[in-house]
Parts: C-alpha cells; sequence; structure tokens
C-alpha cells in the first residue's frame, strides 16, 4: 500500500465529516484511513462506523485511552501499512480531490525521498481568515536548515508524508511533547542529514481552534525544551529564545503571515 492517511479523534463528530469527505473523493485509491480514537462519547464512532461499511478494506479504527496527541499518533504509525503516512487530524483535510495523485507523481520523479513536505492552508475558525504555510519561497526546500526550523516551524505535519521506516530506524514522536513533538522530529532528522523534499503544492486545509490542542504561535515551555536539547552553546541559545521571541511577536501580531 502506498499511503497510510491517520486521523487521530476524540469527540470529533462536530467537523469529521469534512475529514472524511476530502479523504474519500481523492482519485488516487491506493491508501488506507486509519483512525485512533480516544473512546469518543459525541458520535464520532458512529461516523468513522458508516464510513467504515462503505470501505471496509480501506477504513481502520482503533480505540486506546487517551494519552496525548503524540501517544496517538504513534499508535497510527505502528497500526500502518502504507509506505508514506501523513496525519490529518479531524478538523483537518485534504486541500483537492488530487492530493494523493499530485504528491505519488512527485515521489516517482524524486526517486523516492524519505520524507517531503507541502503547503497548508491555514484557517482560523474564529476569524475565518487563511494563510498558507510556508509563508514565501525562502521556506521551500529549506529543510537542511535546522537552526530556521527553531526559530519558525514552517513545516506543519498536516502536509507531510514520511516513509514508515524513518520511524522505525530514528524513533517515533517523543510521547512527552504535547506541541512540538513534530517540530523535535523535523530537528532530529535534519540533525542527522535526512532532508526532506518541498513539493510546490497545498496538501491540506488545517484548522486553528481556540479549544485545540496547540495553535500557532501559542508560546510554551517546550519551546525552551528544544532549544536546549538541540543548541549546546548556552549564549547562541538565550540570543535564538530573544530572536524567536520578537520575530514570532511581528509574525502573528502584525500579521506578516498573510499572503
Amino acid at each position: 500500500m502506498k499511503f497510510s492517511v491517520i486521523t487521530c479523534t476524540y469527540n470529533s463528530a462536530k467537523y469529521l465529516q469534512e475529514n472524511i469527505d476530502s479523504v474519500e473523493a481523492q482519485t488516487y485509491e491506493d491508501f488506507e484511513h486509519i483512525f485512533i480514537d480516544g473512546f469518543s462519547t459525541d458520535g464520532t464512532m458512529a461516523i468513522i462506523e458508516t464510513y467504515q461499511q462503505k470501505h471496509p478494506d480501506r477504513v481502520k479504527v482503533f480505540q486506546s485511552e487517551p494519552r496525548g496527541i503524540s501517544h496517538a499518533m504513534n499508535e497510527g504509525i505502528k497500526r500502518s501499512a502504507g509506505e508514506y503516512l501523513i496525519h490529518l487530524h479531524s478538523d483537518d483535510s485534504f486541500y483537492d480531490d488530487h492530493v494523493l495523485r499530485k504528491v505519488d507523481d512527485f515521489i516517482k520523479k524524486n526517486h523516492e525521498p524519505l520524507w517531503l513536505y507541502g503547503k497548508a492552508r491555514v484557517v482560523n475558525v474564529a476569524n475565518k481568515k487563511t494563510t498558507i504555510i510556508p509563508p514565501r519561497r525562502y521556506f521551500y526546500d529549506k529543510s537542511r536548515f535546522w537552526l530556521l526550523l527553531l526559530v519558525s516551524n514552517y513545516i506543519p505535519h498536516q502536509s507531510v508524508f514520511i516513509k514508515k521506516q524513518i520511524f522505525e530506524k530514528y524513533g517515533y514522536f517523543d510521547e512527552t511533547l504535547k506541541n512540538y513533538m513534530d517540530l523535535d522530529l523535523w530537528l532530529k532528522l535534519t540533525q542527522k542529514n535526512v532532508h526532506a523534499k518541498f513539493i510546490n503544492e497545498i496538501i491540506c486545509n488545517f484548522s486553528i481552534r481556540e479549544d485545540a490542542q496547540s495553535t500557532i504561535g501559542r508560546a510554551n515551555t517546550e519551546n525552551v525544551i528544544l532549544y536546549e536539547r538541540y543548541v549546546k552553546n548556552r549564549f547562541v541559545r538565550k540570543f535564538l529564545i530573544l530572536f524567536t521571541t520578537l520575530y514570532k511577536f511581528l509574525l502573528y501580531k502584525i500579521s506578516l503571515y498573510k499572503v
């Protein structure tokens, strides 16, 4: 199987159908859709089961006690059978019906890269504003520059396709992290010279909600954890923390992310 689309759910009935519709509509059909559900109580499972009845060979669902989003993402990886994996959360969706076909063409033309990322259309549910990540061309095909990733994580995991063997060789998402587990993995791979290819296509619609576990620009201690993990020089680390704080203020408060 070429692709595994992994969707983590927990009481996601309000917006799950859009996710399912976008996956079901793909014109490229060599994929499976895996759901990791945290024992939802709001009708989420009924939606998934209806979907599974239509596609019993393609749709798989597993339930496990909620232990954080990183754990759920890792469970999806372990249950997957695809060569390339993508985590598309319950309130996210593919940008159009041809995403998997375009990615498959890109993979063939680029000698099967170990991982690749594209663009995400970010939708702020509260004010309906939309942006594109990566926001500018200088972020395209720059995964080798790990310091740039530390300053701004311009690789949303909803736009990443990654070979399952990467996780088997370099490890899974760090389950002690709740917001920056994806950035932690990108940094780990980059420092090991496992660089991504960039596909100049919009891969997904990525929703930002006030009740989401993480939102773009939200400050928390995990930023500091990653600086301590990947930047050994104390003075460089302090400079980067100061610079990043200012950069994010400009980026999110003055809206330099707008397209």
